[in-house]
């Protein structure tokens, strides 16, 4: 019923090894695609009736690594889950959550990400202005009053609900909506893809937040703490809003609309 797709790039199987026992261990995982960004060691020779491997001819962004899986096996699946390398979550709420998705009729699903320590990611967003995403880099202050709106910190969200931005770490889309929209932009080499293809899909066939199901992430923010990953940021950044609109954006500002007035304040 789910291909997993997973993009690897300098991964070690014992970083990788959460992530697949998860995905092992759940029934409606059919199959988990890893798609190789770089030259593993150990990948193309790893063994297990689940794995499929492709080599990446080259590293040209996570979006392209997640388009080559999505193109080759997206038609032989009922979901296709971009998956982070990250990722741990226990199979029983995993089936649950699936269960769920099953009954609803929109394209993209994510369920609550946490840290391991239980502390909410804030997974669901509101399309970003370009104030919000240079005042989370330059400005901590700043960045800290605008992500209340941003993050949806101000609502109360404890059911299932539509939202623009749905993290880019654990997205569950019915395949067949994945194929109609064509994936991921790849003018996008990491960074800002998730926004894109979420804002997409939430466009033509609807996004849902499911609050009620939770899986673990273990996130670090590694363009806070590299150039030249920030450099790639910002170069993401500054792609999306040329092709979405920096100032005047009017289905961001109708999509948000959808999202907020859906929701009530704490």
């Amino acid at each position: 019923m789910i291909y997993a797709s997973i993009v690897i790039y300098k991964h070690s199987l014992e970083e990788l090894e959460p992530t697949l026992n998860s995905l092992f261990a759940s029934d409606s995982v059919t199959k988990v695609i890893l798609v190789d960004n770089d030259k593993s060691t150990w990948a193309k020779d790893f063994l297990h009736p689940k794995i499929i491997y492709i080599k990446s001819p080259s590293n040209n962004g996570f979006g392209f690594g997640h388009n080559l899986a999505i193109k080759e096996f997206a038609g032989q699946s009922d979901y296709f889950l971009i998956c982070n390398p990250d990722i741990i979550y226990n199979f029983e709420d995993f089936e649950n959550f699936f269960n769920f998705v099953k009954t609803r009729p929109e394209g993209l699903f994510l369920p609550k990400i946490i840290y391991p320590n239980g502390e909410d990611q804030f997974g669901a967003r509101l399309l970003p202005s370009p104030m919000n995403l240079f005042a989370r880099r330059f400005s901590k202050k700043l960045a800290l009053q605008l992500d209340q709106q941003y993050l949806l910190k101000h609502y109360i969200i404890d059911k299932p609900t539509f939202v623009p931005y749905l993290s880019g770490c654990f997205m569950l889309f019915k395949s067949e909506v994945l194929i109609a929209i064509d994936g991921f932009d790849e003018l996008f080499f990491m960074y800002m893809e998730d926004i894109d293809i979420s804002r997409r899909c939430a466009e033509k066939f609807g996004n849902l937040y499911c609050p009620q199901f939770s899986i673990t992430h273990v996130h670090e923010q590694a363009s806070y703490k590299n150039r030249k990953l920030l450099k790639a940021h910002l170069q993401s950044a500054i792609l999306y809003f040329n092709k979405w609109g920096w100032l005047y954006d009017s289905s961001r500002t109708r999509l948000n609309n959808q999202c907020v007035n859906a929701l009530a304040k704490k």
